[in-house]
């Protein structure tokens, strides 16, 4: 599967300790969204439950995406059926 996972972390550590650890699982697209192309089910099971770990649910949001295929354009992941070039 494919994901793309973004995140509002408070609190200057923990977000360098989550992004630290999505960089082992894939790359940073933007500040606070990275693309996973390749995850299991269970990488990502155990990647869930370590950020799940690290934030602090109150302040702290986390989203992961699941995606078929992802285009970039100009550094912004799109979906090719919603751009519209004028």
């Amino acid at each position: 599967m494919k994901y793309l996972v973004a995140y509002d972390i408070s609190d200057n550590r923990t977000r360098l300790k989550v992004s630290r650890l999505l960089t082992k699982y894939g790359y940073r697209i933007q500040l606070s969204v990275f693309y996973i192309p390749h995850i299991t089910e269970g990488e990502l099971e155990n990647l869930y439950r370590e950020v799940k770990n690290m934030v602090n649910p109150k302040r702290d949001r986390v989203y992961f995406y699941p995606v078929e295929r992802i285009e970039v354009f100009e550094g912004y992941p799109i979906e090719p059926w919603t751009v519209e070039v004028l």
